[in-house]
């Protein structure tokens, strides 16, 4: 049996976050699909390729089976690829990720998809694979959906999570990271899920049991890192939801990278600001972190406490303080006009909240407290409690406009204006840090999103003039 397993072709989003790794989803259900499936061919089509050369890959190899993996946000162009994908092959289609487990109807109405994979896929898409291999029919697997079928039982998470994605496949010098120091860069998952719930994000959707947070041990975690080592990487990002989220845990990672003794080796994570200690920061310090990533999404206690965030915005100095003390670098997200519920009434992030932080990050990148910033609008994500707000209140805007929820008491052009500003910030924060280079894909992107956003804004503050 031949398996194509895929990205989606993003050849044209090249320098962008998505295409910054391979599928570390992808490598870890080849991993533990190989071992209990030796006879099977797995094939791993790569998200720089061309719509063109993905096409070719599938009519050339010919699989018995073609899985992909996506998000909501790159929907249209999932269902553009699978049913072009039917057009040269008599594969089962089978999709998997974050929007078939969240919309299966949807995957089904717009694209020629013949079985969802809901969930965590590793022994779904193993128990699909035996069937399909032994002649019994793959409609009643659990965790699954059929087209046409009602869905199965839920699929209990994995337990035991301590074995290497399929790396013996992936050639590191096709990807880079967005920022980075040493080449080849990698990244490494050290655990899965999140004990939080902020209001804009959909990890609620993973949530089928508890525990809500599984931990590799950390010796498997360095045990992973000495063998990526060993294949040439030289940096890698520890990208879970929230490294610190156990910090005795976390710590316990660290030490046991720092008994590989791999001076050369750099590292970057993903951080909570409000679960940081002394200790903790200089075991960071000590496995050569440089960089560490934080959602700080807004300087307004207002807006963070009702969206969930539980930090305070002094909770976030004095992170970046400490952090500072240690000489990590830190990479800033923050999110413009955020939406929440309280007791059953609207509420929503004011301008003048939206220019507090745009201050706010001015602030912090001047005093050398951030090195890096990124600026986004909040989406209301399908499986997030923004999204069942925005639906509930009428925001979600269908229009085309740049702006996915329509803010009450709010002009776009006010909306435009701050975006704007944000983004050239970020764009001026990237040349200045040789993050973003002249004449790269990124940066020719982003200079292109800010123009034409100064052009909406010229357009809306006609509009409202001629009123």
């Amino acid at each position: 049996m031949k398996v194509v397993l895929a990205d989606l072709p993003m050849a044209h989003l090249k320098g962008e976050p998505v295409t910054e790794s391979p599928n570390l989803g992808i490598l870890y259900l080849i991993s533990y699909a190989r071992k209990r499936l030796p006879s099977v061919e797995f094939v791993y089509l790569e998200p720089f390729l061309t719509e063109e050369e993905h096409l070719r890959r599938v009519k050339e190899i010919q699989p018995d089976v073609y899985g992909v993996s996506f998000t909501t946000t790159y929907k249209k162009l999932a269902y553009n690829t699978i049913n072009k994908v039917t057009g040269v092959t008599n594969a089962l289609i089978i999709a998997g990720g974050v929007h078939p487990t969240l919309d299966h109807l949807d995957v089904f109405k717009n694209s020629n998809t013949d079985i969802c994979v809901i969930g965590e896929g590793e022994e779904t898409f193993c128990e699909i694979l035996q069937n399909r291999m032994n002649g019994k029919a793959v409609k009643n697997v659990a965790g699954s959906i059929s087209r046409g079928c009602d869905q199965n039982p839920p699929r209990l998470a994995l337990s035991d999570l301590d074995f290497f994605p399929a790396w013996d496949i992936v050639d590191f010098t096709k990807y880079s990271g967005s920022v980075w120091k040493k080449f080849p860069f990698a990244y490494v998952l050290p655990a899965r899920g999140c004990p939080y719930h902020c209001v804009f994000c959909s990890n609620p959707v993973w949530r089928l049991q508890k525990p809500w947070v599984r931990l590799r041990a950390p010796k498997n975690i360095a045990d992973e890192i000495a063998m990526l080592y060993s294949r040439g990487v030289r940096e890698i990002y520890i990208r879970c939801d929230t490294f610190n989220v156990d910090l005795k845990w976390a710590t316990d990672v660290c030490r046991e990278i720092e008994k590989l003794g791999l001076k050369d080796l750099l590292f970057q994570c993903q951080l909570r600001a409000d679960k940081l200690s002394e200790d903790f920061v200089s075991e960071l310090k000590t496995i050569n972190c440089w960089l560490v990533h934080i959602g700080i999404e807004s300087a307004n206690d207002r807006v963070l406490k009702g969206i969930d965030k539980r930090i305070s915005v002094q909770g976030i100095e004095n992170a970046l303080e400490l952090l500072k003390k240690h000489n990590i670098d830190v990479y800033g997200f923050f999110m413009l006009y955020n939406v929440w519920e309280e007791r059953g009434e609207l509420f929503w992030e004011t301008t003048d909240e939206v220019k507090n932080t745009l201050n706010f990050a001015k602030k912090m990148l001047d005093s050398k407290l951030l090195t890096y910033i990124s600026w986004a609008i909040t989406k209301p994500i399908i499986g997030s409690r923004l999204y069942d707000i925005a639906k509930k209140y009428n925001l979600i805007n269908d229009s085309g406009s740049r702006f996915p929820m329509r803010i009450p008491q709010t002009s776009v052009n006010d909306m435009l204006e701050n975006y704007g500003k944000g983004l050239a910030l970020q764009l001026w924060n990237g040349f200045n840090t040789g993050i973003i280079k002249p004449g790269d894909v990124r940066a020719e992107r982003k200079f292109r999103t800010l123009v034409n956003v100064l052009v909406e804004e010229l357009g809306s503050f006609e509009k409202d003039k001629k009123k």
